[in-house]
């Protein structure tokens, strides 16, 4: 016999604050844990240990406590393992203050735990009263997964079928001792914006990752100084990490970023690596129509070791040398 058990569920790291509060309910049964409607929540709800969260669809909206903020992740593994299927998940009128470490605006976060998050929808994801991309705070990352964590070994996390827009800073991240398999999903950035450099997908800081089969597109920073990408791995000692190696990004539509690939893998004074990367980048459609950014386009840029970049299809005036020379490429190698 199942056992049935009817909750409202209140996240652990908030369990103590008296204004923390969320209408979301759940049906448990076993080791899934079923949304029951739309909901609102203005504190991080945990998945369990070895849980999976089925959202059934529905959709959570993040709010401001009274007279707080919200902080961190709307929906956090609380354990080594989880899983996240099927939510919806937005934000509403957030206050534009920004936060850091921990407390930093998140969609999903594993942090430490292998699992799968898949077939959500995040609808929006940035900090501000208004409707569009207007906070200029470095947060708001839509899925996250990093371990830097005592457990021993990579941990593996699939990322896949999800439908990301309305980010605020990056759609999907992978940090740290991570394995990650980051496939079908649809990454949607604001277009060409002064507020922030928005990024699709970024591997970075050791993590590792098979790539395949996304639609990344939007990542265009007008505001000067840097430029988005579309898909970004960024390792090394540059970036205060050890490098990853063995990154696959194949049969990836990419369109309308600044960069559409850009391997940042670097030492300290941007040399490229010492040791090999070895990142393969092959069979990916990148096009861009337009210049947008006042610093620099490229179809792809790398800075690397023994990588691999072959039968791309790079298209569009964007990132034709012909349309800025000196900052336009179709491809940027700067490889040992």
């Amino acid at each position: 016999m199942i056992r049935m058990t009817f909750v409202a569920f209140l996240s652990l790291a908030a369990a103590g604050a008296a204004h923390a509060a969320t209408t979301c309910s759940f049906v448990t049964s076993g080791t899934q844990m079923t949304l029951q409607g739309d909901c609102t929540t203005d504190t991080t709800i945990l998945v369990p240990n070895g849980m999976r969260l089925d959202g059934a669809g529905h959709r959570i909206t993040a709010v401001d406590p009274p007279g707080g903020n919200f902080l961190g992740a709307i929906i956090r593994s609380g354990g080594t393992s989880a899983e996240v299927v099927n939510t919806v998940l937005a934000t509403e009128n957030l206050a534009d203050i920004c936060a850091g470490g921990e407390d930093s605006l998140t969609g999903i976060l594993f942090d430490g735990a292998s699992g799968t998050i898949s077939g959500n929808t995040i609808l929006s994801l940035n900090k501000n009263s208004h409707a569009g991309l207007r906070s200029t705070c470095q947060e708001g990352n839509a899925i996250k997964a990093v371990n830097f964590g005592p457990i021993a070994g990579r941990i593996p996390v699939t990322i896949s079928g999800n439908t990301i827009r309305e980010y605020q800073k990056t759609g999907i991240v992978l940090s740290g001792e991570i394995d990650g398999a980051v496939t079908g999903n649809t990454v949607v950035g604001a277009g060409p914006q002064a507020e922030i450099g928005q990024n699709g997908i970024q591997i970075g800081e050791g993590a590792t990752a098979r790539v395949l089969h996304n639609t990344v597109s939007g990542n265009a920073y007008t505001g000067g100084g840097t430029a988005s990408g579309g898909i970004i791995v960024a390792s090394g000692p540059l970036h205060s990490s050890r490098y990853s190696e063995g990154i696959e990004i194949e049969d990836n539509t990419l369109v309308g970023n600044d960069v559409g690939v850009w391997l940042m893998q670097m030492e300290q004074d941007r040399r490229s690596p010492n040791v090999p990367t070895r990142t393969r980048v092959s069979g990916n459609s990148i096009s861009n129509e337009a210049v947008t950014n006042k610093l620099y386009q490229a179809g792809i840029t790398a800075h690397g070791n023994g990588d691999q970049i072959s039968g791309n299809h790079i298209a569009g005036a964007g990132y034709d040398p012909a349309t800025r020379p000196g900052s336009i490429f179709s491809v940027d190698n700067y490889n040992n």
